[in-house]
């Protein structure tokens, strides 16, 4: 190799040097950008996660509850949800750098907090067509952990949502599974600054037919993932 091979290759490797950094620099403003836009969006997050799990609170009452005060109306189990979708959203703010993985998972969970087990009563989700999808008990916390890392090593808003799939199906936990998968796929998106994701209450019929077909056939997890995309995202305007 010559002096002009050497200085050429030096060359492209200080532009891929520059590159990266760029691309660094520009993940950390978006990662950023994400937390402020998720941080503006905490209580309307939390509004539409509690209704699509059946919680019918208002967005005022969910408001009123997440700054500390008590509403009428209510049992003590749906105000508790409101407050536990709050210390959730908390715990990923603090922990926004973490690795995505099965510890998180249970950290968000903050109904069960632990896995399905054998002594844990089976799971049964009622589908459109009058039949039932059985989940299966979870797989060990190793398997899961490779499952996920498989999932999310491509960098875009499909595994974002491949991800919530992944969970939702999963039903790893004995309650509080869509809230989990939810949270999830949020700090995963806030990561890469993909914007954040929930579903509009409106949305709900629409959500639930595609996640119910979704459960039956998993030839159906494309169609979920693509009203997802269209409609379930704030804040990013360059999806991949």
């Amino acid at each position: 190799m010559d002096l002009y091979d050497c200085l050429n290759d030096e060359f492209y490797d200080n532009i891929d040097k520059t590159n990266k950094e760029s691309r660094d620099l520009s993940l950390a403003m978006d990662k950023q950008k994400n937390i402020l836009l998720a941080k503006k969006y905490m209580v309307e997050s939390i509004y539409r996660s509690a209704n699509i799990e059946g919680i019918g609170m208002t967005f005022p009452e969910t408001q009123t509850i997440c700054d500390g005060m008590s509403v009428s109306g209510h049992t003590i189990d749906e105000i508790n949800a409101i407050n536990d979708l709050k210390n959730a959203w908390k715990w990923l703010f603090q922990n926004i750098d973490n690795n995505i993985n099965v510890d998180c998972l249970c950290a968000l969970n903050r109904n069960a907090g632990c896995l399905r087990d054998k002594y844990d009563e089976p799971i049964r989700v009622p589908l459109f067509n009058g039949k039932n999808y059985y989940p299966p008990l979870p797989k060990s916390k190793e398997d899961i952990n490779k499952d996920i890392t498989n999932i999310i090593k491509n960098k875009n808003i499909n595994a974002a949502f491949e991800l919530f799939c992944y969970i939702c199906k999963g039903q790893f936990f004995n309650d509080g599974n869509k809230r989990t998968a939810t949270l999830i796929t949020n700090m995963y998106m806030i990561q890469n600054g993909f914007g954040i994701f929930s579903i509009p209450v409106d949305k709900k019929l629409d959500f639930y037919n595609n996640l119910t077909l979704f459960y039956s056939d998993n030839n159906n997890k494309e169609n979920l993932i693509n009203f997802l995309k269209t409609n379930c995202i704030t804040g990013n305007n360059n999806q991949k």
